[in-house]
């Protein structure tokens, strides 16, 4: 519960990138083409950044990186597909905070150990979220839904893209912060809750910008923060959360590349190097920014290694609190 998340992008900065350590062993690899499991429906914010990535990682290395969705049981079914492959570099998984740690916290058996059972390899981006509202709440910004919240506790619904997910957990941990009631409606997916925030059936949804841009554009949907660092290019009118004067909230999601335990370093060395120098090509940065979404800056494994497994013990134990449990 302790790692500055906004310091996240500092350190990998001063990380230093990851290295072709023995550029024969890189050569090898990848000899033939390489599948990467996107354990989510396509369509989606994870389905985006693997398939801009997949692009880049063919140009980059000389072979197709092909990606195959597998969505099911909130990502877990692709999930344990790649824990199963073989530990060669040829199963990559399309990985995410949700993948990674709230669902070990939300179902009662994910069927493998994230932390012994999948390797980081590379992050793909930092995805920010975003607080917006009906235009029926009558509200402007945050203080001015803490505001209404407090005034009348629980009569007010938020939604989410389902029990347990990143959508749903970040606005608990928000109502948490803030003493705040309301509540909660799931649906299945982000798509739906977005629909029925358009027609004011919910009040409330965190969620990635890039699901409500131009219904924010429309005026639509009101945005009162999002939650990243510093203004998104994507809102630039919309402040941050620590602008809105809520600093202590910090609940941005990310993507990842993730291997089988037993997958050789120089694999990882490799998709690490190739991900940085995707990382500087000015038109991935535009195409991520322009959707909310934030590249990330030099990485190597261990560091990658290092926030991923902080992060699961920073959100494990606060979604058993929830006491949310899914079959």
């Amino acid at each position: 519960m302790h790692l500055d998340r906004r310091h996240f992008l500092s350190t990998f900065a001063a990380a230093g990138a990851c290295s072709f350590a023995g550029r024969a062993v890189a050569a090898r690899y990848p000899d033939h083409p390489v599948r990467i499991i996107a354990p989510y429906a396509a369509g989606g914010t994870t389905d985006f950044i693997t398939r801009l990535f997949a692009q880049n990682l063919q140009v980059e290395l000389g072979q197709s990186f092909i990606v195959d969705n597998r969505p099911g049981a909130g990502g877990n079914i692709g999930s344990n597909m790649v824990v199963k492959a073989a530990p060669d570099g040829y199963t990559l998984l399309a990985g995410s905070l949700s993948t990674f740690a709230l669902n070990a916290a939300v179902y009662r058996n994910i069927g493998h150990d994230p932390l012994t059972d999948l390797v980081p390899a590379a992050m793909t981006t930092l995805v920010p979220g975003a607080i917006v509202v009906s235009p029926s709440l009558g509200v402007r910004d945050l203080k001015g839904l803490v505001a209404l919240l407090k005034a009348s506790p629980g009569k007010f619904n938020y939604g989410s893209a389902g029990n347990g997910t990143s959508s749903h957990i970040a606005l608990a941990l928000f109502l948490e912060q803030t003493g705040t009631q309301a509540t909660h409606v799931p649906y299945k997916g982000v798509s739906p809750a977005v629909v029925d925030l358009l027609a004011g059936n919910i009040g409330i949804l965190f969620t990635s910008p890039t699901t409500v841009l131009e219904h924010i554009r429309s005026g639509k949907v009101v945005a009162l923060a999002s939650v990243s660092p510093n203004r998104l290019k994507a809102l630039p009118n919309v402040p941050t959360v620590a602008e809105a004067g809520f600093s202590k909230f910090d609940a941005y999601s990310w993507n990842c590349l993730f291997v089988p335990k037993g997958t050789p370093s120089s694999v990882t060395d490799t998709l690490c190097a190739a991900v940085n120098k995707i990382m500087t090509k000015h038109e991935v940065i535009v195409k991520l920014e322009e959707q909310g979404m934030l590249p990330v800056a030099e990485q190597t494994p261990e560091s990658t290694r290092s926030f991923t497994q902080a992060e699961f013990r920073r959100w494990v134990p606060f979604v058993k609190k929830m006491h949310i449990a899914v079959d």
